[in-house]
């Protein structure tokens, strides 16, 4: 039929276009457009830990790259240990980091309830050999204990130390953080009305924690966390109204959970 060659010849144009259009679509491998979009699940936790960083897992964010963390925080206290004071209020804590670049970041620590408020400010710095990482921060601040209530007028004031560990291990998009800490104090001073002085008990050594954190990354950048630790401090460091002159150790569990923009 004199039409087919014609027909067959369309068929072959089309086919053809089709081809081309589906190369033209096409990028190579080693395209850098290929390789743009959201980071992989399986990568995500390294990725930010090298980018804006973790509140608390081991990072090393650039200069400038800055990530807040707001949460609260619980410790589970004997009843026993506190004359059968069983009523806790979670604190308020907020932590922050801002990269200074080769591993190194300012960090900032606030927690707050009522009657104990603890502000510290430091450095740290960081190595990450995927997908372990470790880092070594160093801070000072002020412990503040106050109540101005309850026919109470009492302060407690304490220059802070705290030198702390942490190892991390990220596998997807979560970042679990093993954080040993050394909490020292002094020199300690307590108010009760008008009258100033020390106590007679304080120690430089105020006790020791240990915290296992867990960051889950999200494709937003953002972060969402909860931690499990013990701590064993001071009578006066976690109580000091009920325990201004005991040196003794006690030992609680505490529970973390928040959100890093």
């Amino acid at each position: 039929m004199p039409g087919r060659p014609f027909r067959c010849a369309v068929a072959a144009m089309t086919f053809a276009g089709v081809l081309v259009t589906d190369a033209r679509g096409a990028l190579p491998a080693d395209s850098v457009d290929a390789e743009a979009g959201p980071p992989k699940a399986e990568q995500r936790a390294n990725d930010l830990a090298s980018g804006r960083g973790f509140s608390f897992y081991p990072s090393t964010p650039p200069f400038k790259a800055f990530r807040l963390g707001l949460g609260i925080s619980y410790d589970a206290i004997d009843p026993q240990v506190v004359y059968g004071f069983n009523v806790r209020v979670p604190q308020i804590t907020v932590d922050a980091r801002y990269g200074l670049g080769k591993g190194w970041s300012l960090k900032g620590h606030l927690n707050s309830v009522w009657v104990v408020n603890e502000l510290l400010l430091g450095g740290s710095f960081a190595f990450n050999a995927a997908p372990f990482s470790l880092e070594a921060t160093a801070s000072v601040g002020l412990y503040l204990g106050q109540l101005g209530s309850f026919s109470f007028d009492a302060n407690m004031l304490s220059p802070e130390y705290r030198p702390e560990l942490s190892l991390g291990y990220a596998f997807g998009n979560v970042a679990l953080s093993l954080r040993g800490s050394l909490i020292l104090m002094g020199p300690t001073t307590a108010r009760v009305g008008d009258v100033w002085g020390g106590l007679d008990n304080a120690k430089v050594f105020a006790g020791h924690g240990e915290m296992l954190l867990v960051e889950n990354a999200l494709r937003s950048g953002s972060v969402w966390y909860f931690g499990l630790g013990l701590l064993t401090t001071r009578a006066y460091y976690q109580v000091w109204l009920l325990f201004p002159d005991s040196p003794s150790l006690y030992t609680y569990a505490r529970a973390v959970a928040g959100y890093e923009f």
